[in-house]
């Protein structure tokens, strides 16, 4: 059953998702679909293909997480990006942040960050659709690393390859009473040390995913992926 989400309480789709129904699916009369508003998926019956009406079933409301994860991510090659976006969606993102740091290889100009966020956005609404979540992730404007030590959160990491880490497995099993957790990843070759030890002053905690170095679009998803089984998400 493919699933959408509405933009407003009507349950109105947008027009692509329309075309989707109509001219990718062809689907017919009588079929099955799921529509998402404000954590209630609502299983749904086609009554008229052309003009896209369908009537309500059943309904199920979904909980938020009782933790929620915030990703910041350093500025990666699009293909990469992409990669990043779709699976930390998969695998229950709540928020996600752009961040610039100094070994950054892609910079967004002022004047495209707000249709590089739509494009974005449009890759997790996708995501959340194939993988039947009830929300879609939300996405912030580009952020400057230094500006994270203002992001209200319960517990702060840091992925790092540095000596000093902690394994993220014990931090998590000694913090299971937060409900909000940051966790910021750096782009290819990692952060420079003057901005992992102002994070690290500025109340962070240095954590690593494990012996083997993981490329910047794969951290997150295994750093959610342990936070999901540690936190029952």
């Amino acid at each position: 059953m493919q699933q959408y989400f509405a933009k407003n309480k009507n349950l109105q789709l947008e027009e692509s998702d329309y075309h989707h129904i109509k001219n990718v699916m062809r689907m017919k009369k009588g079929d099955m679909i799921k529509v998402v508003y404000d954590n209630i998926v609502y299983d749904c019956k086609l009554t008229n293909v052309n003009e896209c009406k369908y009537e309500i079933m059943n309904k199920t409301e979904f909980k938020e997480n009782n933790c929620k994860v915030t990703i910041a991510f350093s500025l990666i090659k699009e293909q990469k990006l992409n990669y990043l976006l779709q699976k930390a969606t998969e695998t229950g993102c709540d928020f996600l942040i752009p961040i610039n740091t100094s070994r950054c290889v892609v910079k967004i100009d002022k004047a495209k960050e707000k249709s590089k966020i739509e494009r974005w956005t449009k890759i997790c609404k996708e995501a959340a659709e194939q993988s039947f979540r009830s929300n879609v992730p939300k996405i912030s404007n580009i952020y400057d690393i230094k500006e994270l030590i203002n992001y209200d959160s319960d517990l702060k990491l840091i992925c790092s390859l540095n000596e000093n880490t902690k394994n993220i497995k014990k931090v998590l099993q000694n913090n299971t009473n937060c409900d909000r957790i940051l966790l910021v990843v750096g782009p290819e070759g990692g952060f420079s040390l003057e901005e992992e030890k102002f994070l690290l002053d500025n109340g962070f905690i240095s954590v690593s995913l494990g012996k083997n170095v993981l490329r910047a679009e794969t951290a997150p998803v295994v750093a959610l992926s342990m936070i999901n089984y540690e936190f029952g998400r």
